[in-house]
């Protein structure tokens, strides 16, 4: 279970402070695929970033598991971490190294007791025809194919994703969801998905937070279907496309 207890993040800007996230608390079940959506500027990265420690939160607690993150020491944060992959919207992949020692990264930067090989998961991305190719001769699904290959190597516990698809096109992003739901299917992680597109969190996920300017609005199940919103402030929006079938 991951915890937000009351969290506020400010950010210091010359001589102001920018409040991104303000008083939130919110739980995320273990197993379940959880939303974060809102617009741009919401404060959805923000949030997701506190889960590995990549944000520290000004005011409030997280919680993994019932363990304050921001009170482990060095080696136990780094131990967590490990538990934690990650996915991020313009890939990370290192232009130099090729598909395969992208994937294997993790693999040289720690111990991983149960990982996976790089045969195994770019079989399971579809990608194990390109393991020598390099970045550049891919297209943008195959990158983010390749990002998804990269962060479940490790078998992580939680998987986190920041704008997933939102640098891919439509059908591509379909494709992509499908890689997605199959990951949380056959690895039965914890998945947290932040983006704005509410097809996504349709098709993904089971819960989603709607966020507007740093606070969650709502928390809603989302129902699967076809329907699409019309046009009102984003959290009305959001909640009629994704809480009705």
């Amino acid at each position: 279970m991951i915890e937000f207890d009351h969290i506020t993040k400010t950010f210091k800007e010359n001589s102001r402070s920018l409040t991104a996230l303000s008083d939130i608390s919110l739980s995320i079940h273990e197993g379940e695929a959880f939303g974060i959506i809102g617009e741009s500027g919401a404060g959805k990265s923000t949030l997701l970033r506190l889960i590995n420690a990549l944000e520290k939160p000004t005011n409030g607690l997280v919680t993994v598991d019932g363990v304050a993150v921001s009170d482990l020491s060095k080696t136990d944060l780094r131990k967590m971490q490990k538990r934690i992959g990650m996915i991020f919207q313009q890939f990370n992949l290192l232009n130099n190294k090729t598909v395969e020692e992208n994937v294997r990264l993790p693999l040289e930067l720690h111990d991983f007791a149960a990982s996976l090989t790089t045969e195994e998961v770019l079989r399971f991305v579809g990608l194990e025809d390109k393991k020598d190719s390099y970045p550049s001769q891919l297209s943008g699904g195959q990158k983010q194919r390749v990002g998804i290959a990269r962060a479940l190597i490790t078998r992580p516990d939680i998987l986190l994703c920041d704008e997933p698809t939102s640098a891919l096109d439509q059908n591509t992003t379909e494709e992509i969801v499908e890689v997605l739901k199959k990951a949380h299917k056959e690895f039965q992680m914890t998945i947290v998905v932040v983006t704005h597109e509410l097809p996504v969190i349709k098709e993904l996920c089971q819960r989603a937070a709607i966020m507007e300017l740093g606070e969650v609005r709502d928390v809603i199940d989302v129902k699967q279907s076809d329907e699409r919103g019309n046009i009102k402030p984003y959290h009305e929006r959001a909640i009629e496309v994704l809480s009705h079938e």
